[in-house]
């Protein structure tokens, strides 16, 4: 058995006979380069197009090409959720799932998994209603065999699987060996560097780990089979009309995505008239002229719409809205990001650190907690308060107020309690009831009915677009009842049309895990020491590539908050049973913003997990780009200097965990405004 040298930061352990190489010197760009040649491909191309449909993009290639560097360029470029076979596998198999337990037992027999068993799971993932389905998805990983590949394009109860286009990520043998035989990872971050392509910092040296699978011999054999299946994989996919091209990725990584971007991008523009039923057989280089008449209604088919624009939505405003969302505008109902569109991450950090005047920490909650609260009226339910009306939805309310049946105005003076003290609060002299002629405990389902009646009156004032409506209920609960666990014996007090719930101030609710790890010099400390921290995969429509926390996501409103952090923690990190079973919840954090669309009001239940020593988060569901543990010095560093890196209510919730593990005290400037923000009252 042939062994390389030993490797190390400056030695890769193998180097090609100069005889062999037929390539040119190059290098790997850092991340956040990488990042940045993504954001110039939309601005400079993506932009100026029409609306393009999600893409499904089968990613192939060999041992060391190079997929894992292309794979999130291309999913920020083109928004498509990144699927590895092997994360999923992964993952199922940490939930403790059968399927998952039942492919971990075959692996280790050495038995190969059957192709229906990985067919069903990515079918699960990527088709149907699916995340992943309504914005595109790249698929790595699979197929590996021409048999999977004719699955995937022939197989009818697979056709949520057929790809629109496969890319061939190629290199020489002798140049997949010296990468694969020397590359190391940073243990920390999971970055990974190379002593020639891609030389490693010297402050992560000491955290280098190298893969005891990358043997000359295995590595011989995975080339071997790949040789021996990709043709006839290839043939699969061309005989089937797929396109389908060959990309050489023996050079930097950033000349090779631009290659990839325009070609994407020609059979995103191919799909999109073959969507609109013109200009059938045009060559993929369409001139913009022939774009704009692609893109008009068409006379035979007026109900025509392509695949990216909402129903309700003229081609102006899908295009503005298209643009908005490949710029990373975020929606008004979001915080806005630190960064301009054009402004690349180094330039923007360096504008935050200038411009703010005030503790940085309070600086990061302040950003969240911005409005006038006398610009809002009390929403009530009888006596209690359950939101706040902007001036644009009182005033679209005012038929149903001049009515006065599923709505009608009350004094302040009349109200009691926590209504009362709001309508103080905002300094109003009237607040809105809902529903003044239904009172008890067990009028849910007449008041959800008079207050469907308020949405629809704003649908038709163009106030709620129809094309926003989920036609999904959530519980709507008096603000006194505080945070309400779902499935508990709170009754609502009424139920709420999902879409509408920001135009009438009504509180919306998520959860945050913060994933923690002692000291291991010092295990006896109680203090965290490190906390795993997520990248958002640059697939995300909010806040795409932002630090965020181990996990977290929204409420749905049938499920318990407990289930909800399960269900998050098996999906976002493949947390294993008793991983999640150490679960403690914490407290809530809260905060409020005004927005064009109303009073944003957030309210998130924190969580934390001592997470074991050996133990590294996997995304297994596309959502997250990388994880990386970092120190807790690290952390508030990051915080206080590099806050627009971080996803606003993120940044919150590590604040809290700081605040609560003693890491930021009283010294910290602003620190009384700091905890009375994080913990914002609801009137």
């Amino acid at each position: 058995m042939l062994q390389p040298p030993p490797r190390s930061p400056t030695a890769s352990g193998y180097v090609a006979d100069p005889k062999l190489v037929t390539w040119a010197p190059f290098r790997y760009a850092a991340p956040s380069v990488r990042r940045e040649a993504a954001r110039d491909f939309v601005s400079n191309n993506l932009s100026l197009l029409p609306p393009l449909p999600p893409l499904r993009v089968v990613l192939m290639g060999g041992v060391a090409v190079g997929k894992g560097t292309i794979a999130p360029m291309i999913s920020q470029a083109f928004r498509v959720r990144c699927i590895g076979v092997g994360a999923l596998l992964r993952g199922e198999t940490r939930a403790g799932r059968p399927r998952g337990l039942a492919a971990s037992k075959a692996m280790a027999a050495g038995e190969l998994l059957p192709d229906e068993f990985v067919l069903d799971l990515l079918k699960e993932r990527l088709g149907g209603q699916t995340d992943a389905a309504r914005t595109g998805w790249l698929l790595d990983g699979f197929p590996r065999t021409p048999a999977q590949a004719r699955a995937l394009v022939d197989g009818d109860d697979w056709a949520d699987l057929r790809p629109d286009v496969v890319i061939l990520i190629e290199r020489p043998d002798e140049l997949a060996r010296e990468f694969a035989l020397g590359r190391c990872c940073d243990s920390a971050t999971g970055q990974t560097y190379h002593p020639l392509y891609a030389p490693p910092p010297d402050e992560v040296q000491e955290r280098l780990v190298w893969r005891v699978d990358d043997t000359y011999d295995a590595l011989s054999r995975r080339l071997s089979d790949h040789a021996h299946s990709v043709e006839g994989v290839v043939a699969a996919f061309e005989g089937r009309g797929i396109p389908l091209r060959r990309f050489d990725n023996a050079r930097s990584e950033l000349e090779t995505f631009g290659e990839v971007a325009s070609f994407l991008q020609e059979v995103a523009m191919e799909k999109l008239v073959a969507a609109r039923g013109q200009h059938a057989g045009t060559s993929r280089h369409m001139s913009l002229d022939e774009v704009a008449e692609a893109m008009q209604p068409s006379p035979a088919d007026p109900a025509d719409v392509d695949a990216y624009c909402l129903r309700d939505e003229t081609e102006e405003e899908c295009l503005e809205r298209f643009q908005k969302e490949r710029q990373r505008v975020l929606s008004p109902d979001d915080v806005d990001v630190y960064c301009e569109v054009d402004e690349s991450e180094g330039a923007c950090v360096l504008r935050y650190q200038e411009e703010v005047q005030v503790g940085a920490l309070l600086a990061a909650v302040q950003r969240c907690n911005t409005y006038e609260l006398g610009e809002f009226t009390p929403v009530v339910v009888e006596d209690v308060q359950v939101g706040w009306l902007n001036p644009t939805a009182l005033e679209a309310l005012m038929p149903q107020l001049a009515v006065g049946r599923a709505c009608e105005w009350v004094e302040a003076h009349q109200l009691t309690g926590a209504a009362a003290a709001a309508a103080q609060a905002a300094q109003q002299q009237l607040a809105v009831r809902i529903a003044p002629e239904v009172s008890g405990t067990e009028a849910v389902g007449a008041r959800s009915t008079f207050v469907a009646a308020l949405v629809e009156e704003l649908v038709e004032d163009g106030v709620i677009p129809r094309s926003k409506l989920r036609n999904e209920l959530q519980d709507v609960h008096p603000f006194s009842a505080g945070f309400v666990v779902a499935g508990n014996s709170v009754r609502p007090a009424l139920r709420m049309e999902r879409a509408a719930m920001i135009y009438f101030g009504v509180p919306s609710y998520g959860v945050h895990v913060n994933g923690w790890v002692r000291d291991p010099a010092n295990l006896s400390s109680d203090t965290p020491w490190a906390m795993w921290v997520a990248t958002r995969s640059m697939s995300k429509a909010t806040y795409p590539g932002l630090l965020d926390q181990m996990v977290a996501g929204g409420q749905p409103t049938a499920i318990s908050f407990d289930d909800n952090v399960r269900k998050e923690c098996e999906e976002e990190a493949s947390l294993p049973p008793e991983v999640i079973a150490a679960i403690e919840p914490v407290g809530s954090v809260s905060y409020r913003y005004a927005t064009p669309k109303g009073l944003s009001t957030k309210v998130l239940m924190a969580y934390d997990v001592e997470m074991p020593p050996d133990l590294q988060p996997l995304c297994s569901d596309g959502e997250v780009e990388e994880f990386r543990l970092l120190r807790m010095d690290e952390v508030l560093r990051s915080l206080r200097e590099d806050l627009p890196l971080w996803k606003p209510n993120s940044a919150l919730i590590a604040i809290d965990f700081c605040v609560r593990h003693g890491l930021v005290d009283e010294t910290e400037p602003g620190y009384t405004e700091l905890v009375r923000l994080l913990d914002q009252t609801l009137i």
